[in-house]
């Protein structure tokens, strides 16, 4: 008796980028195949904001950083026109402000240990405000079934984003089933401190790492020294990531392209300022397959 054909992603539309992707699988891991791929090399990267997880109206560690903003100067203070001046500079959030916050944590002398609990803390109860829910809720189900699939088979999946890593630390395994150590993201330095007779790394109020453009692929080669034969991303800062990933002998490069404002929200990969060549231009030019969140997702969240 024939066993039932399971669908490995279930939430996807069928359709070409659903095909693709189930033929990628089928090809790598087939050893009759010229594409074969030994597990070993099964290395596949993911960015995550707007790629796994929603990014609109803010990213995630942007809306933690604004609430802690928020705590440091306005919770404490008894005049209402002064926390509503400061609820209003907090929708201007920008790299002044970022900067201030890094200072704030600086002067405070917090540990990595410490931030990744206060991350953990924030993600388990902050709510997005569109949809009212966790932003650990509001991850891509069709993207949780390609992780799964992927694992499944053999693939080693990796988290590349521009968020710091230790934000994404402390709820990767939970919400994505990808340990601590597969997520490769931006990072401030440190320095290992003497404190009361214990040593700690502390968190400095300066840039390490900013992971966009080709400093994802550099990182990517620092820390896992191979090529990915599948990478996913959703804007012009992961073109880089796409474009070294397609001249793997056997490649999957997916762009999740945002165009569903009714379920999530329609907008361009590409930056406000964008300079060169489009990132849909670079999608089309090197066959990449495109995601139409609207027309290929059958549920979003």
């Amino acid at each position: 008796m024939l066993k039932p054909v399971v669908d490995p992603l279930p939430s996807w539309q069928e359709g070409k980028v659903k095909q693709r992707i189930i033929e990628f699988v089928q090809q790598v891991t087939d050893e009759s195949s010229i594409h074969y791929v030994v597990p070993e090399n099964r290395i596949a990267t993911f960015d995550n904001d707007g790629t796994l997880m929603v990014e609109k109206p803010v990213m995630a560690q942007v809306a933690y950083f604004k609430r802690k903003l928020l705590n440091a100067e306005v919770i404490n203070t008894k005049s209402k026109w002064l926390r509503i001046a400061h609820w209003i500079k907090s929708l201007f959030f920008d790299l002044f402000g970022f900067i201030r916050l890094l200072l704030t944590l600086w002067r405070r002398g917090m540990t990595t240990e410490q931030y990744r609990a206060s991350v953990a803390r924030w993600i388990a109860q902050a709510k997005h405000p569109r949809f009212g829910k966790k932003y650990t809720e509001l991850v891509y189900k069709p993207m949780l079934e390609v992780l799964q699939y992927f694992e499944a088979n053999d693939f080693k999946n990796y988290i590349v984003t521009g968020s710091t890593a230790n934000f994404v630390r402390p709820w990767s395994q939970d919400v994505y089933q990808v340990s601590v150590n597969r997520v490769i993201g931006s990072s401030l330095k440190t320095k290992l401190s003497l404190r009361s007779g214990q040593l700690d790394i502390m968190l400095e109020p300066l840039p390490f790492s900013i992971e966009n453009r080709a400093t994802k692929v550099l990182s990517i080669e620092r820390r896992i020294a191979k090529r990915p034969i599948a990478a996913f991303g959703n804007s012009y800062g992961d073109v880089d990531m796409l474009r070294w990933t397609r001249n793997s002998h056997s490649s999957l490069c997916v762009l999740i392209h945002h165009t569903d404002a009714e379920r999530e929200y329609a907008y361009s990969p590409n930056t406000r300022f964008c300079f060169g060549t489009n990132t849909l231009d670079y999608a089309e030019q090197l066959q990449w397959q495109v995601v139409d969140m609207k027309q290929d997702w059958k549920t979003v969240f």
